[in-house]
């Protein structure tokens, strides 16, 4: 294959730069990663040697498919192209003894942080009512990201809740140090630390990755962007790719500066756009632009494409969540009538709970459906116990491992056992694993509870005996000597069957590892399944609709997307209102979402939705008042109650930003005798009205009077939450109002 065959000019300028810093501002759909790959072929083809090339993905699905394609035409041996976590962790296996760490170190997820910083919290005496753990976690993870090490967090951090946090942190580091284990922001924070403080170290790595590709550079957060800086500072062959439209990861950390600022960081660089659309319909691009143009924080570009202008985006105004799922359903099962399949449709939602009404509908219409960001396979209990079995046997100083299995399946060693031999522990300096090879000379456990422990300690040393790789067999011995299966059936009688699917399943990972990793180890198995993500596992091979929260959706495509909950508190975000770059992140995020659409496009808000088993009222989100009418069609299944269901819309023609409602201003002198008239069966009392006036109507809020028809019958009002409405005057109840429109 040719490098350079079917490729544009703005993708052969990005593809052939060699030497010094490259910006590839690469809009959605673009060919982003035809370029990423052919680039890596081209530094081989002209003379660059693979293992001097590092290239950084986001996702190890997107690290499997370069791996995939780069394949078909190169020999990828040396070459590094992983994860940024992945990457940290493969540096740390061989460089962490100059931190005072083993090699042999454990890697906590969240839940097994979220457990270690609840108990430390419980040690202090904590109200854990009070101090959320979660929020707590939170902090001491942005602390990592922004490079804070628990002494400078309390040095630098004041307030009575930066103190709490302070002493949770300390206090957690201790605990992940005697325990020989690190969690994923230290993967990237120890890296760092470990490149300042020892330059040798850093000088190897500059000269193994001359050249480095990062992808999504617009989603790195400061961590990250530090260790590409201490990487790229001495030859500056730095290639990153992104799209600042594209950046919805502020919340964990990702800041937009980076990208942003890139060209201030490497004054030599070449910038390339790649502005042309392979993916998306004519109307859906102006449909997404209409509302990023709105941003200020972006980096310019016009997306064009080729493709058809294809049908108008469809923005249908539901009633409440119900009719929001059914609406879904139905245009669902035509689709898939017409001979779409279940597969070329996705469901994207702003919160998780979002789901649940749409689930109950899938169900009842007898659609498929799979969930990414369910429980995660890697985090079922089920998987979590044998994973901890074999974490045990690979760290031996992982306390937080053992004792989630120490009594499972059950051994008669009970809480208060538990923690006298922490205890003992602790006082002699050792771990839980040290405890147990000696609770003779505990003197608090005797009988039977010193019988079940050194029965449960017989068992570690057994398994410390098999061979550990292939890590299928050593996998299939830890079930079969713990009992496992067995227990799995005593225990759980209504699903022991899915349980045990798990368990065949985690053996089959196991195998897949073997057969891809000819010299791997189980430490390696057991990175892989700690570093792995909830899109990793998502099957797009299955028939089923995919329903997904906005931000999993990042990197997908497919022919028809529905967007659900357009609506002021969800998109934006509640939590993001009271911030000029929060709701441009929810713009990017409502963007990005747009942009997975292929051919058909359908934005759903609701009048109603329950929140917390109320029925609250809601306002259209602030984005689709921000879409001109012309590229969409407006289908509207609202019922209007408090008229006992004799009122109902036709096509609404525009929206307001009601959540700005200070900086709103009605419009007037606009044509509109097209628009349909809404009436009741009731005349009201006599009103005088003139253009201008304020009025308020019971259903649609304030709006200003634009205009008065000759015969005085009927009027047409701007008002604020819904647009211009044509009303019949003797029906409408309006009440004229001192003030503004607001």
């Amino acid at each position: 294959m040719n490098i350079l065959d079917n490729v544009t000019e703005s993708q052969k300028e990005a593809i052939t730069h060699v030497e010094g810093p490259l910006l590839v501002i690469a809009g959605a759909g673009s060919g982003k990663t035809r370029v990423i790959t052919r680039r890596v072929g081209y530094l081989v083809e002209q003379g660059t040697d693979p293992s001097n090339i590092l290239s950084i993905t986001f996702t190890n699905k997107a690290a499997n498919e370069m791996k995939e394609r780069l394949g078909e035409f190169l020999d990828l041996r040396g070459m590094w192209i992983s994860t940024f976590h992945a990457m940290c962790s493969r540096i740390l296996r061989s460089e962490i003894e100059h931190l005072e760490f083993t090699r042999n170190f454990s890697i906590y997820d969240s839940g097994d942080q979220a457990k270690c910083i609840k108990d430390i919290m419980k040690e202090l005496k904590l109200d854990t009512d009070h101090w959320r753990p979660s929020a707590v976690a939170a902090s001491i993870s942005n602390a990592k990201n922004e490079l804070l090490s628990a002494e400078e967090f309390a040095e630098y951090k004041s307030g009575y809740y930066n103190d709490v946090v302070s002493k949770v942190y300390t206090k957690y580091q201790k605990y992940l140090e005697a325990n020989n284990a690190l969690d994923f922001d230290d993967l990237l924070f120890k890296v760092v630390h470990l490149f300042k403080k020892f330059p040798d170290v850093l000088e190897k790595y500059q000269e193994k990755f001359r050249y480095i590709l990062i992808d999504e550079y617009q989603d790195t957060n400061h961590a990250q962007y530090a260790i590409t800086q201490l990487l790229a500072q001495r030859y500056e062959n730095i290639c990153a790719t992104g799209d600042p439209d594209q950046s919805i990861y502020g919340w964990r950390g990702a800041n937009i500066r980076n990208i942003l600022n890139f060209e201030k960081d490497y004054p030599d660089t070449k910038t390339v756009r790649l502005e042309q659309n392979y993916r998306s319909t004519k109307n859906i691009l102006h449909v997404a632009s209409e509302i990023i143009n709105n941003n200020l924080s972006r980096k310019p570009k016009s997306l064009w494409t080729e493709n058809s202008e294809g049908s108008k985006a469809r923005i249908i105004h539901c009633e409440d969540e119900n009719v929001e799922s059914k609406e879904i359903a139905s245009n669902i099962s035509e689709f898939v009538r017409s001979g779409n399949r279940h597969s070329d449709i996705a469901v994207f939602y702003r919160t998780n709970a979002q789901s649940r009404v749409l689930e109950t509908r899938m169900l009842r219409e007898g659609i498929p459906y799979s969930i990414v960001g369910s429980v995660a396979f890697f985090k079922r209990k089920e998987i979590k116990d044998i994973l901890s079995y074999l974490k045990l046997c690979a760290n031996p100083d992982d306390d937080l491992s053992l004792e989630r299995v120490v009594n499972v399946p059950a051994r008669g060693i009970g809480a208060t056992t538990i923690r006298r031999l922490r205890e003992w522990a602790m006082l002699d300096n050792t771990n839980m694993s040290g405890a147990i090879s000696r609770v003779n000379e505990i003197q608090e456990i005797k009988g039977k509870s010193s019988k079940a422990v050194k029965g449960f300690g017989d068992i570690i040393s057994e398994l410390h005996k098999i061979p550990t790789y292939p890590v299928m067999g050593f996998v299939k011995e830890v079930i079969d000597k713990v009992g496992y299966a067995d227990y799995l059936v005593l225990s759980y009688e209504g699903d022991s069957e899915e349980r045990l699917e798990n368990i065949e399943e985690l053996v089959t990972a196991a195998s897949e590892y073997d057969a891809s990793n000819p010299d791997g180890s189980l430490q390696g198995f057991l990175e892989e399944v700690s570093l792995i993500a909830d899109i990793d596992k998502w099957d797009d091979a299955a028939d089923t609709v995919t329903l997904m929260t906005l931000h999993a959706a990042k990197g997908l495509e497919f022919p028809v997307v529905f967007i659900t909950g357009l609506e002021e508190g969800l998109l934006p975000h509640s939590q993001s209102k009271d911030s000029d770059d929060d709701v441009e992140e929810e713009r990017r995020l409502c963007y990005v979402g747009i942009t997975r659409a292929q051919r058909d496009l359908f934005l759903l808000h609701t009048r109603y939705r329950a929140k917390y088993g109320q029925r609250s009222a809601c306002v259209p989100s602030r984005f689709l008042s921000e879409i001109p009418v012309d590229f969409v069609e407006e289908i509207d299944k609202t019922i209007y109650n408090s008229y006992a269901d004799k009122l109902r819309t036709e096509p609404v023609t525009g929206y307001r930003d009601s959540a700005d409602e200070d900086d709103y201003e009605c419009d007037a002198g606009e044509d509109h005798d097209e628009l349909p008239v809404f009436q009741i069966d009731e005349p009201q009392k006599s009103i005088e009205l003139v253009s201008g006036d304020i009025v308020k109507h019971e259903i649609f809020g304030r709006g200003r009077v634009v205009k008065i028809a000759p015969s005085s019958d009927t009027v047409h009002v701007d008002f604020n939450r819904v647009g211009i409405k044509k009303l019949a005057l003797e029906y409408a109840n309006l009440e004229k109002v001192e003030g503004s429109c607001r």
